[in-house]
Formats: structure tokens, C-alpha cells, sequence
């Protein structure tokens, strides 16, 4: 039965008065029936499952400094970015020698680093896929390519000394080693069409290894909330600093300073949505695209009360840090890289 029949005959029904008393109360009883029968069914199909916060787990930044300390190492993974030494005995001198080496390397230790820089050191090793340079440009080219292993065969050099390949190679170096003056060229670049005023402070000095794409997007999104108070809150700081830790161990430091910016929020709140959101907001994508490459934190005035929140953060570090009011000048960021 079409449905505009159904609804004539439901009307008819309805409307009918050749029906005996009996027979209407039999209808209603049956409609009740029905109507109650659908609400009960309608009750029974479970809600459909709420999508559930993936689990955080943090890296430990110091782990990954140890790993990218051999891209230094002549016995390590200094040749993936780096011409061959002739004078070095034992040292890797073709590619195919330089791929097993590198392999073997990272086959040999449980290293615990972010999967992006496994996903970058390895399609640049063996293919398979496209990897990311520090401005988001995407890359093909591998140690293992057919086209750089003869060439570097048949001229007994390294890639690097061929220009074509030599911009690839230059291109993956740069996106595991922040080289003087990179960082000024990530700031310039980060901070386009914003409506801030950024002051940088030294730089043009910045030299660390870790996954320069991920520092770039972290800043441009640091730098596009900051613009949100560009109105009342226009001047930013971006400062290069050299530190030491409580143990001893080296740090470079990328401070990101909107002055006169205070926070809007508790600490609670923010802390909670890290927690339980399925999409935690702009601190969850910074949290998680620096997880493992450095240690965060964040100053300013939670709540009236000036504090240093430590998001990412060693096993001896508290999670709040109280600071006097003359510490905190505005909204800060601190990005801090172990040196190894």
C-alpha cells in the first residue's frame, strides 16, 4: 500500500461512524497498543557509543636528543646528511654499505622516540612514501633509490656531491637539524598575515637537532592564538636561549612571549579538557606534536595566580610550579630541547 493510500485509509478509519462503540474502542486499544510497542522498541536500541579521548602517552624528550645525537656520530647516522670521510677506517663508504649500517643501528636498541621522526628517518631510508621537509614540502627521494645508488656507485662518491640529489639530502637535514639561521626563516614564515608584532632575539643562533616541521607548526599555531588578543595584546617576543638544567644537562630554549596577555581559563579547566576531550583544543595539538621532542611549559596567571604549568615535563618536575608576580609578564611559552 502507497503511502498517501495508508494515510486516506487511516483517515477513513479514524473518521468513520458506521463503526459500533465496541469496534471503535477495539481501534484505540490496538493504536495504543502499537504506539506503545514502537516507544518500547525506539528505547531499547542503544545510544550510539560516544567517541572516547585517545590515551596521552608521554616520550621522553631526553630519549629522543640521545637518539638524534647519531646524526653526529660516524658510527651512528652522520653519513645519512653527510659526505663520506675517505680517511676513516671502518666508516661506511658506499650507499648500499651506509643503508645496512643505519638499519642495523636502529634495529639494535629499543628506542623510544615519536613516530613521526620513525616515519621520517625511514621512508628517507627506504622509500615507501612521502616524507615531510621543515616547511611541509613533500619528498620522495631515499638512500635506497636505484638512480642514487648507481650514480654513487659508479662515481665512488656520496650523493651529496651530485647537485640534484644534494638538494634532497640538504632538504632531510634541515628537517632533522634546526641550523643556524633556520630558525629566523621559521619565525618569518610562522608569522605571516598575523597581527602581531614580533621581536626575535638571537635567532639567527639556534642549532639543535629535532623534527623541524613539527617546531614549525607548533609556533605558527602558538602564534595564530596569540593573534586572537592582537587587538589589546599586539607585542611577542621570540627568544633563543641557552640553559642548564637541574642535572647539569645541556638545554635550548624557544620562549614565546605575548607581554601584558594573561590566561582566561584555570589551569583545571584547561587540564580537563586535555583529559577527556576528544578534540582537546589548541593545547592538545601543541601538547601532541611536541610530545618527545621537548619539554613545555606555560607561565602566566592562572586564575589570579601566577604559576608555571609544566605540560611536558621530566619524572622529577612538579606539575605546577608557583612563581611571584614579577616573574610573569605576560603569556609565555617555553620550548625546552636537551642537548646530547
Amino acid at each position: 500500500m502507497e503511502q498517501k493510500q495508508l494515510q486516506e485509509f487511516i483517515h477513513f478509519i479514524n473518521a468513520s461512524k458506521s463503526l459500533t462503540r465496541a469496534q471503535r474502542l477495539k481501534r484505540d486499544l490496538l493504536m495504543a497498543r502499537d504506539h506503545a510497542d514502537k516507544q518500547q522498541e525506539a528505547a531499547s536500541i542503544p545510544d550510539a557509543p560516544q567517541p572516547q579521548p585517545a590515551e596521552f602517552k608521554p616520550l621522553s624528550a631526553l630519549a629522543t636528543a640521545q637518539f638524534l645525537a647519531l646524526f653526529n656520530d660516524p658510527m651512528g647516522l652522520k653519513y645519512l646528511t653527510h659526505d663520506f670521510d675517505p680517511d676513516m677506517d671502518g666508516r661506511p663508504h658506499t650507499l648500499e654499505a651506509l643503508h645496512q649500517q643505519a638499519l642495523t643501528l636502529i634495529k639494535s636498541k629499543n628506542y623510544q622516540i615519536p613516530p613521526s621522526l620513525w616515519s621520517l628517518i625511514n621512508k628517507y631510508l627506504d622509500g615507501g612514501g612521502e616524507w615531510i621537509d621543515t616547511f611541509g614540502q613533500k619528498h620522495r627521494s631515499c638512500i635506497k633509490d636505484t638512480r642514487w645508488q648507481a650514480w654513487s656507485r659508479t662515481n665512488n662518491m656520496h650523493p651529496i656531491n651530485n647537485p640534484a640529489f644534494a638538494v634532497e639530502v640538504m632538504a632531510f637535514r634541515s628537517a632533522v637539524r634546526l641550523v643556524a639561521p633556520a630558525l629566523t626563516d621559521i619565525c618569518s614564515k610562522a608569522k605571516e598575515g598575523l597581527a602581531l608584532n614580533v621581536t626575535e632575539e638571537k635567532t639567527d643562533r639556534a642549532d639543535f637537532y629535532t623534527n623541524t616541521y613539527r617546531l614549525f607548526i607548533v609556533l605558527k599555531r602558538i602564534l595564530a592564538m596569540m593573534n586572537r588578543r592582537a587587538d589589546k595584546h599586539p607585542n611577542v617576543t621570540i627568544a633563543y636561549r641557552r640553559k642548564t638544567d637541574s642535572q647539569g644537562r645541556m638545554l635550548r630554549q624557544l620562549v614565546i612571549t605575548q607581554s601584558g596577555s594573561l590566561a582566561n581559563r584555570s589551569i583545571a579547566e584547561v587540564k580537563d579538557r586535555l583529559l577527556h576531550a576528544t578534540e582537546a583544543g589548541d593545547f592538545g595539538a601543541i601538547r601532541n606534536n611536541l610530545n618527545g621532542y621537548c619539554l613545555w611549559q606555560v607561565e602566566t596567571q592562572w586564575d589570579g595566580q601566577p604559576a608555571r604549568w609544566n605540560i611536558l615535563k621530566t619524572c622529577e618536575q612538579p606539575e605546577i610550579d608557583p612563581l611571584a608576580s614579577n616573574e610573569v609578564v605576560g603569556f609565555r611559552h617555553i620550548l625546552s630541547y636537551y642537548i646530547v
